[in-house]
């Protein structure tokens, strides 16, 4: 049974499932799939770029709360100088290593995001890449057909 192009097409814009579950649900590939998209230029993005899209929309609200928090600790120490109690201080130092610490994970939450879209564009490359040598060997393929056979046609009407 063929897929429901119309259906899939629907929703693949409208962004509710991923390439994976769409195609399994369609009983095809996911690079069929993704293939068929690019080709006939389906907009939208499927949950997992969307998802992408929140992770980094979150890691930059993180970077600029820890921003603003570095920023209010550096403004205390600034104004408190030698005054500094040593109850003030230590509160101060567990705060900046909970800055330091939340940092580390956003950036290798960074890290992991980075390295998925890589993962993606690799794969994405190897598939346009597959697709380029089977096309070039499809040309080639309909130039060798043609020529033996006008060649043929030429050769056997001239002598």
């Amino acid at each position: 049974m063929a897929p429901d192009w119309a259906a899939l097409r629907e929703a693949f814009e409208a962004g509710k499932s991923t390439v994976t579950e769409l195609a399994k649900q369609a009983g095809i590939t996911r690079q069929k799939l993704s293939v068929v998209a690019a080709r006939e230029g389906w907009s939208g993005a499927p949950a997992s770029k969307q998802k992408s899209q929140g992770t980094r929309d979150t890691i930059k609200r993180l970077k600029a709360l820890l921003q603003q928090r570095l920023a209010g600790l550096e403004a205390q120490l600034g104004t408190l100088g030698q005054e500094a109690s040593a109850a003030s201080s230590e509160r101060d130092i567990r705060a900046a290593n909970m800055l330091v610490r939340t940092l580390e994970k956003v950036l290798e939450l960074e890290r992991k995001d980075r390295a998925k879209r890589s993962r993606s564009r690799k794969q994405h490359r190897a598939l346009d890449d597959h697709e380029r040598k089977a096309l070039a060997e499809r040309i080639a393929a309909l130039g060798d057909g043609p020529a033996e056979a006008g060649g043929g046609d030429v050769g056997a009407g001239g002598p």
